[in-house]
């Protein structure tokens, strides 16, 4: 089921929104940025642009300061080119970098391990993924700025402040000045989470958007009403807290039932239910098998009522951008952003639209948006709430009324796009669907950010960040101590998928402002998209474009000093760990590498002994010999006073993230 109509993809067509550009790569990225360059070729050559010689013209020899890539996107139009530069840490950091320091350091490892007993890996070059999409946001654009005549050509982005920005709501719910939330430290209770397994085996996972379902659930398989009623609280905070400590009560009572038992329970009692998938049976999906791009652009029939009012003619020499007397340093100055979106995708993607430049308007329900309220506060609204919707315009419009859908069409009459992620159908139930808006204004670029796409297949669990790890095969990579598949309780794909929204838009606009299509534009994204994006290297290896090896997870280990816990990195250079943990220079230090790989270590393996030592004598020794390592930060609400991170906050009743991208 979908919200509209299939529809002729943009892809298919003579034009794309960086057709007649070219990117250009450094020949070989620094190892640490692997991934993320890796996306942006992918997701550039995607949108059509191809590649050019080397790096951009004015690209420099890589700094010795530090990990530094410098990628150009130019034409077709003369002194429009887009250049960024990207590193892993931010300005400044000259140290060694790579993912598994970056997750060490920008307080990853730690919101991950709050369910699994103590600060861990992910299982994924996650960060870099998601820097490697913001990188991506930040040349389209700057491709953009330079059509719309707003004076923009450089950005700069790091891995890092991606990462502090992606991961903002948990440094601001733990700094919140009032009653800010508790933050555990290691080493965490071990407790009862999901997934389950069944009587025969099988590992699912359950999802509920209310109480009746959940608590008729777990009564028919038995589990007395207190316990359910307490693992409730701590089911639905799990969103927040990246932590779900149930009562033992429910695995014991699930693991008496097989599985095909528990899918008509759940089927009787409006639970939704949905057991592991493994990479190889993601493999033999539709949409993998055939590479789906991120995101749906797509272009639609212009309506002959309405017409067609281009800005420009688009692609010839005579090109005359439009200028923008005044307009600040922003590449998005003047767009508009009318949004209908709830919790963490749809937000944190006009929030990124936000950062850019754009002016956004966010329609909430008569009272507010209920997540407004929800501890803990700062100032006068939640402090997760604040970092995915301060400084936004907003309208409070009942929208299931005949004169909310008026309003909503006012609204979006003078706008550039419009973001809603409701459920499938409900759009055109609304009539409020891409026809619907657009006889109030044909050029507006309408997107939808869903969970779970227009793949088919049949019918899908509940579209929630963690059934939709469950499915895509994002849980069978993120693995427990024990070595066991489970989805990770930070909402990767949530946010994944908010960068995988905000890219696609850029696209449209840019698809819109440069000419490449005369009708409609209409662009979907989903959560089932972002997972196919970080898991590419495992579902499909190397990506289009020249030859190269994979982008491959960093290796490593996690190991505790005689004063704190840090991350050491892999290079892929022995040599250099056996030099870094060789005797000389730190008494006491052990001689075994103990590599292993810092994405899923297999039990048994252990770490080298480093507890002889302070963590700064162990970061100098790895640093000098150009070892990645970073202390593991344990104390979420630490990160906003790092020396190395305190630059990329801002405090407006807690610690909100700036935005990760500077531009000139």
């Amino acid at each position: 089921m979908s919200s509209a109509p299939p529809l002729t993809p943009l892809t298919t067509g003579d034009a794309l929104p960086l057709d007649g550009r070219l990117v250009h790569l450094p020949p070989s990225p620094p190892a640490g940025l692997a991934t993320a360059t890796d996306v942006v070729r992918d997701h550039l050559t995607r949108l059509g642009a191809r590649f050019g010689p080397g790096g951009p013209a004015s690209a420099a020899p890589y700094a010795p300061t530090g990990p530094e890539a410098v990628i150009g996107l130019s034409g077709p139009h003369p002194g429009r080119s887009a250049e960024l530069t990207l590193r892993g840490w931010p300005v400044g950091d000259p140290t060694p970098f790579d993912e598994t320091a970056a997750q060490a350091a920008c307080g990853l490892m730690a919101i991950h391990g709050r369910a699994t007993g103590g600060p861990r890996p992910l299982g994924l070059d996650y960060l870099g993924t998601v820097a490697g999409v913001a990188a991506t946001q930040a040349l389209l654009a700057t491709a953009l700025a330079g059509l719309r005549g707003v004076p923009v050509h450089r950005a700069h982005v790091s891995v890092a402040e991606a990462a502090v920005f992606s991961l903002g709501q948990y440094a601001a719910a733990a700094t919140a000045e009032e009653e800010p939330e508790h933050v555990p430290t290691p080493p965490y209770r071990r407790t009862a989470r999901p997934p389950f397994v069944s009587a025969d085996g099988v590992r699912f996972e359950v999802e509920a958007l209310d109480v009746g379902p959940w608590r008729d659930f777990w009564k028919e398989l038995g589990v007395p009403a207190k316990d359910i009623a307490t693992s409730w609280r701590h089911f639905v905070g799990r969103y927040a807290r990246a932590a779900a400590p149930l009562i033992t009560t429910l695995a014991q009572c699930a693991a008496r039932h097989r599985y095909a038992t528990l899918c008509l329970v759940a089927e009787r009692t409006g639970m939704s239910i949905c057991s592991l998938r493994t990479l190889a049976d993601r493999r033999a999906d539709h949409d993998v098998r055939y590479d789906d791009d991120p995101w749906e652009l797509r272009e639609l029939a212009q309506d002959p009522l309405t017409g067609d009012r281009p800005l420009y003619a688009g692609g010839g020499d005579g090109f005359v951008p439009r200028a923008l007397p005044g307009a600040p340093r922003l590449p998005l100055a003047g767009i508009r952003v009318v949004e209908s979106t709830r919790r963490i995708q749809g937000p944190l993607a006009t929030r990124l639209l936000q950062a850019l430049g754009a002016h956004i308007i966010r329609i909430e329900p008569p009272g507010g948006d209920p997540l407004r309220g929800v501890p803990p506060i700062a100032g006068d609204m939640s402090a997760r709430f604040a970092v995915l919707n301060a400084g936004k315009e907003v309208r409070e419009i009942d929208i299931r009324t005949a004169a909310g859908r008026r309003a909503v069409a006012e609204t979006v009459a003078d706008a550039d796009v419009f973001l809603h992620n409701w459920a499938p159908g409900k759009a055109a139930q609304l009539r409020l669907d891409d026809e619907d808006l657009a006889r109030v204004n044909p050029r507006l670029v309408y997107a939808w950010a869903s969970a779970w796409d227009r793949v088919p297949g049949g019918a899908r669990p509940l579209g929630t960040d963690f059934m939709v790890q469950a499915w895509s095969g994002v849980a069978d990579r993120v693995r427990t101590p024990e070595d066991t598949p489970a989805p990770s309780l930070v909402t990767l794909l949530d946010v994944l998928g908010g960068h995988i929204a905000a890219e696609g838009i850029l696209a449209a606009l840019l698809a819109r402002e440069s000419g490449a299509t005369a009708g409609r534009l209409r662009v979907d994204s989903s959560l089932l998209g972002a997972s196919r994006v970080l898991l590419r290297p495992l579902l499909r290896g190397v990506g289009r474009g020249p030859a190269g090896p994979p982008a491959t997870t960093a290796s490593g280990f996690v190991a505790p000093t005689s004063d704190g816990l840090i991350a050491v990195g892999g290079t892929g250079r022995s040599a250099e760990h056996t030099l870094a943990t060789g005797t000389t220079g730190v008494t006491g230090a052990t001689g075994t590498t103990g590599r292993r790989p810092a994405t899923a270590p297999p039990a048994g393996d252990p770490a080298p002994d480093l507890s002889s030592a302070p963590s700064a004598a162990w970061l100098k020794r790895f640093h000098e010999a150009g070892v990645p390592a970073r202390e593991v930060v344990t104390d979420i609400a630490s990160l906003p006073e790092d020396p190395a991170f305190s630059a990329l906050f801002t405090h407006h009743g807690c610690a909100l993230p700036t935005p990760p991208w500077r531009f000139s």
